[in-house]
């Protein structure tokens, strides 16, 4: 996701890179779809991104209700991929929380995301942050079980 954000930021575009498109060119049913997985969102801004032989996805993004940053990943066919969150510590369960901890002493987070099925059911959490002088970026399981470096 880190990485996926510098490309948005730079503004690259090619095969399995991300492309910026106007919020009034994203097709309606897709618009429709992430407002209905989101009703409260208010959508900023879209890309769309295609890995190499995947399908087409368009990433909405925006902000919840309570101003958190907001991304829905909407495919063509206007099934949600994936809703992809902001999260504060305060909002990560603690077992998550003891899991980093463990598998990374003296870890801080600097950003947590938390990635939801299109039920809104939290499937994985991201965090990005320090340890040991080292800039880590954490894939994290809902129930953290797992705890991994992320392969971006």
């Amino acid at each position: 996701m880190l990485a996926a954000a510098l490309l948005l930021a730079t503004g690259s575009a090619g095969a399995g890179e991300q492309v910026t498109v106007a919020l009034s060119q994203v097709p309606a049913a897709l618009l429709q779809a992430a407002r209905a997985a989101m009703p409260q969102a208010e959508f900023t801004s879209a890309n769309t991104e295609s890995e190499a032989g995947g399908p087409l996805v368009y990433e909405l993004q925006g902000r919840t209700a309570d101003g958190r940053k907001l991304e829905v990943d909407v495919f063509e066919s206007g099934e949600i991929e994936e809703i992809e969150v902001d999260f504060t510590r305060d909002l990560v369960p603690g077992a998550v929380l003891l899991a980093v901890e463990r598998a990374y002493p003296g870890f801080v987070p600097e950003f947590i995301e938390a990635s939801h099925s299109a039920a809104k059911k939290v499937v994985q959490y991201e965090f990005v942050g320090r340890a040991g002088g080292r800039q880590l970026d954490l894939d994290v399981s809902a129930d953290g079980r797992q705890v991994r470096l992320a392969d971006d």
